[in-house]
């Protein structure tokens, strides 16, 4: 297992307390200080932890990249200090790993208010869609950092994580490993549990969706199948929206155009009125329209 860490002391105990409550524990748990002020680092080695050090905050995406050099064994496992795996996380997982026939194993993943408990989220995903079209449904659906067992070779074939990103690095790590043909299999039950607070980096849904319409420009242009394109137009469709409620309109605009460019007509809409006008309006005028209609399709939502 392994563990990237930031100023992460209030999460030792309770982390280190799941871990014991696995039914089969990890071969190998290792730690990364990405330059904690706190006292991360001297609590984990006081616990006997091994603990590799950063000296410069570089983020999850360089911290799993570390880890990923010093782990000695062919399967690894990526968690979250302040997140959770049920008891029977790495019973379920390992045996398939075992098997020897996957190389990468999922499951679906609870998302939950770290202060009530209660559910905020529930991240499903489907054994047989996943290995239909892995690179479609790994764009399609965005795979998290802690519900995956790997094997380690094929992680670092791709390049490991894309440490320029803070956020949605994760899910971009799996639709690189789709693009090389890995295989997935998912198991279908909640095996993970990640907490949500107000200060995480999962929260910033700004800079979330601002890096997720970066990823779908890359996608697009690397990608060329009809399939795959298609499905690009459609995720950025989607992403425009959630960037307007961000009040990122030069952003939603791009994602808009993006769509065009992957030869999805804005918009997906499928009303008499927008069917009409997609045959009829240039694209540059039906993003301006979308735009404003989506606006106040908004306002009148929330006020």
């Amino acid at each position: 297992m392994l563990v990237p860490c930031f100023n992460a002391a209030n999460y030792i105990d309770r982390f280190l307390m799941n871990l014991s409550l696995l039914d089969r524990s990890f071969d190998e748990v290792i730690f990364y200080d990405d330059a904690s002020t706190d006292q991360t680092k001297n609590l984990l080695m006081s616990k006997g932890h091994r603990v590799i050090s950063g000296e410069k905050n570089m983020g999850p995406a360089y911290a799993r990249n570390m880890l990923v050099t010093h782990a000695s064994h062919d399967w690894i496992h990526f968690h979250d200090i302040d997140d959770a795996m049920v008891p029977s996380y790495l019973t379920k997982t390992a045996v398939l790993a075992e098997i020897d026939q996957h190389d990468v194993i999922l499951c679906n993943v609870d998302w939950r208010d770290r202060l009530t408990n209660e559910l905020v989220m529930n991240w499903k995903y489907d054994n047989s869609q996943i290995n239909h079209d892995p690179l479609k449904y790994t764009i399609s659906h965005p795979i998290g950092g802690i519900n995956g067992l790997y094997r380690k070779s094929k992680i670092t074939e791709v390049g490991g994580f894309n440490s320029d990103l803070r956020i949605w690095e994760d899910a971009d790590l799996h639709v690189r490993l789709a693009s090389k043909a890995v295989r997935f299999y998912v198991i279908e039950e909640v095996l993970s549990i990640a907490f949500r607070t107000a200060n995480s980096a999962s929260s910033d849904q700004t800079l979330g969706w601002l890096n997720r319409l970066k990823l779908l420009e890359n996608y697009q242009q690397q990608f060329t199948e009809y399939a795959i394109q298609q499905e690009i137009g459609q995720q950025a469709q989607s992403t425009a929206a959630r960037l307007l409620l961000s009040g990122e309109g030069r952003a939603a605009k791009r994602a808009l155009q993006l769509s065009e460019k992957s030869a999805v007509k804005v918009p997906v809409a499928r009303s008499l009125l927008w069917r009409f006008l997609k045959n009829i309006l240039p694209g540059s005028l039906r993003i301006e329209l979308r735009l404003l209609h989506l606006q106040f399709a908004f306002r009148k939502h929330y006020h």
